[in-house]
């Protein structure tokens, strides 16, 4: 799925219809700037929005995610790519999560053993080992929600 392509398709649409933004926002049940961002490729419409949006345009999804209108042959082929690169993104996101909990957990796990540890280098040394998964595990998980609050969008 190429967002660019769906936002340009979605607002190809709208144009056929000679409806605004504000109108097609209202129509749907989001503001006109929700609508412009989708059009821009910034974000992806969320999947009850996506079936408000197929049936206001009278499309299937397949069709919206390929960003094109679809002939009876071309729609199985780009239905197969849909859903093969929706489980890759969906592989994807579930590493991410698991190197998070993993960073989270293993943190929480070293300091909570620093408690019963003897003082010196070596507590010392879990300490910072544990603070540094723990933080680079927050970092990772608020990364990680603005990607899925974005629809799937990379962040930089």
């Amino acid at each position: 799925m190429d967002q660019k392509k769906i936002g340009i398709f979605i607002a190809l649409l709208r144009r056929e219809r000679g409806i605004t933004q504000a109108e097609l926002g209202e129509r749907i049940g989001v503001t006109n700037k929700t609508v412009s961002r989708w059009e821009n490729g910034n974000y992806m419409p969320d999947i009850a929005t996506m079936l408000s949006l197929c049936e206001e345009f009278e499309i299937s999804i397949n069709e919206l995610l390929s960003g094109q209108r679809l002939g009876s042959d071309e729609f199985r082929k780009k239905a197969d790519e849909n859903v093969v690169g929706s489980l890759k993104r969906e592989k994807a996101i579930w590493k991410k999560k698991k190197l998070i909990d993993f960073l989270e957990g293993g943190g929480t796990g070293i300091l909570v053993s620093i408690i019963f540890s003897p003082d010196g280098p070596r507590k010392t040394a879990a300490l910072i080992v544990g603070l540094v998964m723990l933080c680079v595990g927050w970092f990772f998980r608020a990364k990680y929600e603005r990607y899925i609050l974005q629809g799937g969008k990379i962040i930089g």
